[in-house]
């Protein structure tokens, strides 16, 4: 199984956004604080409703939307609810899912009312939601929760659905929030968001990542790919032609 890399979008600690569109943080000792107007022009009231973890998944993945030109490499220009349809997948791997948010509600149960907005992010998959609506995304959309923050078992399975037809492009990455509680000290090692667009066929590209098992992973044939992150340098370095 193979396909083409057209578009990459990340936030981290030290920097976030996408090729030709990075905005860089010196010495940033945690993720940033997110703003609307990092990627989006006009006010859209969903986004500010987001808990950290969605709006760290809906940037990554408008940023590497806008890499891969499926939308305006600009900023979206209006508040679009009902967008035109596309057939695009997405799938996202974490390890700590929104368990920042499920604590956060945790202690609103402690109140007379429990906060109905921020239950609303109590599932790891929903600035996937999120994405779909503002981006008018119809393929299937789901969050694998893995053991180590690699994301290749996501990539294998966006690779599957292009393969099998069902969508010729999907979004797939990684998502992790920079947990710390009183209770535990639980944080990922790679805290941030990063998204691939991968496109069965595509003029302009970083190149082609392929795989025949879970185990596999090999970016213009035979450079062996070890995480997300590791494809993302090599695709970088390559840039896009």
């Amino acid at each position: 199984m193979e396909s083409f890399i057209s578009g990459i979008g990340w936030v981290s600690k030290e920097s976030m956004g996408y090729n030709g569109c990075i905005k860089k943080f010196d010495q940033n000792t945690r993720l940033p604080q997110i703003k609307r107007d990092d990627i989006l022009r006009h006010p859209y009231k969903h986004f500010g409703r987001m808990d950290n973890f969605s709006k760290l998944g809906f940037a990554g993945i408008v940023f590497a939307m806008k890499d891969a030109a499926i939308i305006e490499s600009g900023k979206i220009e209006s508040e679009t609810i009902n967008p035109e349809k596309k057939n695009i997948s997405m799938i996202a791997s974490t390890v700590t899912g929104c368990l920042e948010t499920d604590l956060a509600f945790q202690e609103t149960m402690l109140r007379p009312l429990p906060s109905p907005s921020v239950f609303a992010y109590t599932l790891d998959s929903s600035f996937l939601g999120e994405a779909s609506i503002y981006l008018g995304l119809t393929g299937e959309s789901f969050v694998i929760n893995e053991e180590k923050p690699d994301g290749l078992k996501g990539l294998f399975m966006a690779l599957e659905i292009i393969d099998s037809g069902a969508s010729d492009i999907v979004l797939c990455g990684m998502c992790n929030s920079d947990i710390k509680t009183n209770n535990t000290d639980f944080c990922s090692n790679t805290p941030g968001s990063i998204f691939f667009v991968l496109q069965k066929e595509c003029l302009h590209s970083y190149g082609v990542i392929q795989s025949n098992s879970m185990e596999s992973y090999y970016y213009q044939n035979d450079i062996k790919i070890n995480t997300l992150y590791d494809l993302a340098q090599k695709c970088t370095n390559r840039k896009k032609l």
